[in-house]
């Protein structure tokens, strides 16, 4: 991932990916474990959050030293819990996809 420093209104600066957050991009490591009816699945569910991963990639990206981090890495857990408990069928793929994971990477 290619990072870029963007000027912010205020005169600071903040740090993001280069390409915008897109549903349709398909991390590597997710596609190889995934079938072409699962991507379909993904993406009539909208299992892929824009603004949850938006939101973690400009606090991770933007940390301070006088931040503090325990507190960031709180909030960003959280914020991924509740999306994730917010729809059983999340958790359901979730857990498939990780037993495909574990069935090819054990069988390697």
């Amino acid at each position: 991932m290619e990072v870029v420093k963007k000027e912010q209104s205020d005169g600071g600066y903040v740090y993001l990916p280069r390409l915008p957050f897109k549903r349709a991009l398909y991390p590597s490591f997710i596609v190889n474990f995934l079938s072409h009816s699962d991507i379909l699945l993904v993406e009539q569910n909208s299992y892929w959050n824009i603004e949850l991963w938006k939101a973690f990639f400009t606090k991770m990206l933007n940390q301070y030293p006088h931040d503090d981090d325990r507190s960031l890495l709180q909030d960003l857990k959280k914020s991924f819990q509740d999306y994730m408990g917010s729809n059983p069928q999340l958790i359901k793929k979730l857990k498939e996809l990780l037993s495909k994971q574990r069935a090819s990477m054990c069988s390697s």
